[in-house]
């Protein structure tokens, strides 16, 4: 095999688990077992079968070092970079960090570096970082990423947004909050510039920074911002798009979550503190504090309403419904109303069993709703009344029975057998 070369395909951007590699043929039928080592990456890796990639992806990076004319060759690079990408998808953070370190080294010392690719090996190490849990070193590596990626796309790219996403959870892990708002509006530019300030578009953008908010208890500001949302979009649109669902759901996950927050600040006294830290002049103005019931009664008509939207769609997706109806279920349940949320949860029941598609390898209705719990019943000591009869003369017979429980726990139906 000496002399031969082959040619690996540079899989996407590590952030992107959802790319798959490009194809690739052999240069000479010397490469036979290097063909053959990477067709079987490549089986795995479409597969989603990562953990058993890995040893595939380690076999190609091998013959490649073996082939290559110099420690730094391009071909080597990317089989390092298919190799860190899988190890990170199987979950081995720590293999991935190494082999990332190890790319970034090469590229850097290649005497051409690929600004692209140091990008994405940055971004890499970075993600490693960040499912790993590390998220002090994955801030770092992702400033590293992000700056060479504007530097060789330039700014508001798209291409960032997988980035920048990452890097925005890792900061809040940090509680490095301003850091993660200025990362929420450079998105909002991005979406701004690639779709116009007033295009029904913009919406799961905003709902995402919404939701963000909402996360580190910003609810005032969640609820501007997805009511910027909402505005926009109707505007555009008209009061039943379906692009409203997302926000308002939102707005209701947010005054659900603000109800139930045993450290939010008292609604009598707004935190002055945290809304001079989030104040955005350009967003809506919206009364500053809501009482309770105020909150309790916007998050319903705000779930009830996406609820009517998907329901008059044409032909309304089974998922959306099954999504909205266990929502407002959920709501229901938590202001300790069972018997309003049991028709919900029905409703999304009917619409999981419509479902298709699996759910983590099952029904959705099992994903979701689980299975029936098969009990183990203790018999009274008084069980038997024929103790004494010999063998011969008892028939045991074992009896089946269903019990159809209600929200309070109480038998509606049983079947037997």
């Amino acid at each position: 095999m000496a002399g031969a070369a082959f040619a690996q395909p540079v899989i996407p951007a590590p952030e992107d688990a959802t790319a798959t590699p490009a194809g690739y043929a052999a240069a000479d039928p010397a490469t036979a077992s290097a063909t053959d080592a990477y067709t079987s990456f490549r089986t795995e890796f479409d597969a989603g079968r990562y953990t058993a990639a890995v040893p595939h992806a380690e076999r190609v990076l091998e013959l490649t070092k073996a082939q290559a004319t110099t420690p730094t060759a391009e071909e080597v690079q990317v089989a390092l970079m298919n190799l860190g990408m899988v190890q990170n998808l199987s979950g081995d953070y720590v293999g991935a960090e190494s082999t990332y370190l190890q790319v970034i080294k090469l590229i850097e010392s290649s005497g051409r570096p690929l600004q692209d690719r140091l990008a994405r090996a940055y971004g890499g190490l970075a993600s490693a970082y960040h499912d790993g849990k590390r998220h002090d070193l994955a801030v770092k590596s992702f400033d590293q990423a992000i700056a060479l990626r504007r530097r060789h796309e330039g700014l508001l790219t798209a291409q960032q947004v997988p980035l920048i996403e990452k890097y925005i959870d890792s900061l809040t892990e940090l509680g490095r909050y301003p850091e993660a708002l200025k990362a929420q509006k450079y998105l909002l530019r991005i979406a701004t510039r690639q779709h116009g300030a007033t295009s029904p578009q913009l919406a799961p953008t905003l709902e995402e920074i919404g939701r963000w908010y909402a996360s580190i208890g910003a609810y005032d500001q969640s609820r501007r911002t997805l009511r910027q949302a909402l505005e926009i979009v109707e505007a555009a649109e008209g009061p039943d798009s379906p692009l409203l669902v997302g926000p308002l759901l939102a707005i209701a996950a947010c005054n659900r979550r603000q109800l139930l927050d045993p450290a939010a600040q008292s609604l009598a006294s707004p935190d002055e503190q945290r809304e001079a830290l989030f104040h955005d002049p350009g967003a809506m103005l919206v009364p500053a504090q809501m009482s309770a019931t105020a909150l309790a009664a916007e998050g319903e008509r705000s779930l009830l309403r996406a609820a009517q939207i998907v329901d008059q769609a044409a032909e309304p997706s089974p998922v959306a419904v099954l999504n909205v109806r266990i929502q407002v279920g959920d709501w229901y349940q938590v202001r300790n109303q069972p018997e309003r949320a049991l028709g919900h949860y029905q409703q999304a029941w009917q619409a999981a069993a419509r479902v298709t598609d699996k759910l983590n390898g099952k029904s959705y209705t099992e994903a979701i709703f689980g299975q029936p719990v098969l009990l183990h019943l203790f018999r009274p000591d008084d069980w038997n009344r024929y103790p004494k009869r010999p063998p011969t003369e008892v028939e045991v017979r074992n009896v089946v029975v269903e019990y159809t429980v209600n929200a309070q726990g109480r038998i509606e139906a049983t079947a037997g057998d």
